[in-house]
């Protein structure tokens, strides 16, 4: 069978064909999709996805409500002296918990708010490694991970699964290079990344404070990045001069930046805001005529560039 296809279908690729059942599995019976009351189903600690929109849960909980749980949840029965992270809101006097999630933390959480007791969920038997890889592949595939999240994720099944960057990458359809890059961004002080995953800094502005060494000048300048609302080409001018201030410009460059339209300082401020990247707008005045460029780092920041300008980047 194809790897990379059966990686490329997700989680329906699993339970195809697959009838409901409102019988719940026992030891030993042959797996299949069964309902499940909520109270018997934890979460994996290990889980890469640590922020749940509240606003997106309500969405899926209202749809669940509607039209009823649309694709079964994957779990797996949990060993004897296991642990599973239990939902908040669970009742703590309904007994043990029987099984962790491997994908479909978000309909499991969705499910509860919309009132519902049970899930249909697919129960199989992979090991922890194989827990977070599908865990991994499923968030990816739906619904984007957090730059810091994403990384963690990839350092944790690296650990778990023994692999190399080569073979993460191939296991997952990435490239090397984006692998390296994403974990990268681990390198940066735990301030850093917390700006980073609260959306207080851009990937641009992270990628451009790894340029520095690390220490208290790179938590200054990313603290300066949020407060002063830098762009990702002011962190980027002012990471390579140590977190300093930019020197001034000879005065033939100072007169050419005088003389550009406002209007094209403005336009560039709100593309490089939108693209999360450096942006350069060169235009001719008389004639109207230019080229706009924007730097990209990475084959998958690449991607994430002409995806915000809406090409398909699907090339299979």
């Amino acid at each position: 069978m194809d790897k990379k296809r059966v990686l490329g279908k997700g989680l329906s690729a699993l339970i195809s064909g697959a009838e409901v059942s409102n019988s719940r599995p026992e030891a030993g019976e042959e797996v299949g999709v069964s309902t499940i009351p909520l109270d018997e189903i934890g979460f994996n600690p290990n889980q890469p996805r640590k922020i749940f929109n509240d606003n997106s849960l309500e969405e899926l909980a209202d749809s669940i409500k509607q039209v009823g749980i649309l694709q079964p949840v994957l779990v797996r029965r949990l060993e004897t002296g296991e642990t599973a992270t239990p939902h908040p809101d669970r009742n703590e006097f309904t007994g043990s918990l029987k099984y962790c999630v491997v994908a479909g933390e978000r309909r499991v959480r969705a499910t509860r708010r919309a009132g519902l007791s049970e899930i249909p969920a697919l129960v199989c038997t992979y090991e922890e490694t194989e827990s977070l890889k599908i865990a991994l592949l499923e968030n990816i595939q739906r619904e984007d991970l957090g730059p810091v999240e994403e990384a963690t994720a990839y350092q944790e099944l690296m650990h778990s699964y023994g692999a190399t960057q080569e073979e993460l990458a191939e296991m997952l359809g990435k490239s090397r290079s984006g692998i390296a890059n994403h974990l990268r961004l681990l390198t940066l002080e735990p301030e850093i990344l917390s700006q980073l995953q609260e959306g207080k800094i851009t990937r641009g502005h992270a990628k451009a404070l790894l340029s520095m060494p690390a220490g208290p000048g790179r938590i200054q300048l990313a603290k300066m990045c949020q407060s002063r609302g830098l762009s990702v080409r002011d962190c980027e001018k002012r990471a390579q001069l140590g977190g300093g201030k930019p020197p001034r410009r000879r005065k033939a460059r100072a007169a050419a930046a005088a003389e550009q339209d406002p209007a094209v300082r403005e336009l560039t401020e709100r593309a490089e805001h939108a693209y999360g990247s450096p942006v350069e707008i060169k235009r001719d005045a008389s004639s109207g005529k230019g080229e706009v460029t924007i730097r990209f780092y990475s084959d998958d920041d690449l991607l994430r560039v002409l995806k915000i300008m809406g090409v398909d980047t699907d090339l299979g």
